[in-house]
């Protein structure tokens, strides 16, 4: 069969950029060093792009013991599809460095990506945040500690690590009801307190200080929560009693919990979730 076309050019074409190093970390007892990397989402003819378009800032989970930036990429086109420029973080875990390391990681990587915003057609005033377990703690984080000099170090220090909302699937945001309610079993103990310090004692100082709940004020920008009922890994309590936190301190926010789902399934990754957090976003895109 031969056929003659006539096609019309409605989709632009969207390119995924692996791996750009966005800082070097010291590694291996100090006498090396780690990149620390990013992959993104952007259109393929970035000459083409008169406008620039919003940033979404995608952290995955892990448990701060593991994590890979690019796992949830394929789940994340949609996003860019949607106009987004989508970027895939990469953070240290605590086996590298405890907190606050990862956050000022993420916080490093948005001033990185606001430095080079003309590069990947980024509008720089529309940045947002999304995270899943402790992608979504580390996601929150950032959203609640907008302006805290402690957490900016690094380079491009002039740029702005700010966001205009935040995206938090199934994030802790109570470390220390965490620790608590694990303290009869000694290994998620355990673990929760690495994530903190590197001695017990310092450990149990921080669990409050890298807590989310803890820096929600008037102030804080828009949340997106979203949690499964049957979540066994990240109780269903952390989202309420955040959601309470930000209703009380006036923060806009929009709390979903997905019936009879569990921790990290796929359910998450549907369109009609991806749509509401879309949909979320674009309420808060300025200009």
């Amino acid at each position: 069969m031969k056929k003659d076309l006539h096609v019309c050019l409605k989709k632009e074409t969207i390119s995924l950029i692996c791996n750009v190093t966005y800082k070097n970390e010291v590694a291996w007892y100090s006498q090396t060093e780690h990149p620390l990397r990013m992959s993104l989402f952007v259109p393929k003819h970035k000459e083409r792009c008169l406008q620039p378009r919003p940033l979404l800032v995608w952290l995955c989970g892990g448990a701060l013991h593991v994590m890979d930036h690019n796992i949830w990429m394929p789940q994340l086109l949609s996003f860019a599809e949607r106009g987004f420029i989508v970027a895939g973080v990469e953070y240290r875990t605590v086996n590298e460095a405890p907190l606050p390391a990862p956050l000022i990681d993420v916080k490093a990587a948005i001033r990185y990506l606001r430095a080079h915003a003309d590069r990947y057609c980024i509008d720089p005033g529309n940045v947002f945040i999304m995270g899943e377990s402790a992608g979504g703690m580390l996601a929150s984080l950032v959203g609640v500690t907008q302006g805290r000099e402690e957490f900016e170090q690094g380079d491009f220090l002039e740029q702005s690590s700010a966001v205009n909302a935040v995206v938090d699937i199934y994030g802790i945001a109570d470390l220390r009801a965490s620790y608590e309610s694990n303290k009869q079993d000694r290994m998620r103990s355990v673990a929760a307190l690495e994530k903190v310090g590197t001695s017990e004692a310092e450990a149990m100082d921080n669990l409050d200080r890298f807590s989310v709940i803890r820096y929600v004020d008037k102030h804080t920008v828009p949340f997106l929560i979203l949690h499964g009922t049957e979540d066994t890994t990240v109780d269903l309590s952390q989202s309420e009693k955040l959601y309470d936190r930000l209703t009380e301190c006036g923060v806009p926010c929009d709390y979903y919990r997905l019936q009879g789902c569990e921790h990290g399934v796929d359910e998450f990754y549907q369109p009609e979730i991806l749509n509401v957090a879309a949909e979320f976003m674009n309420k808060y895109i300025k200009g």
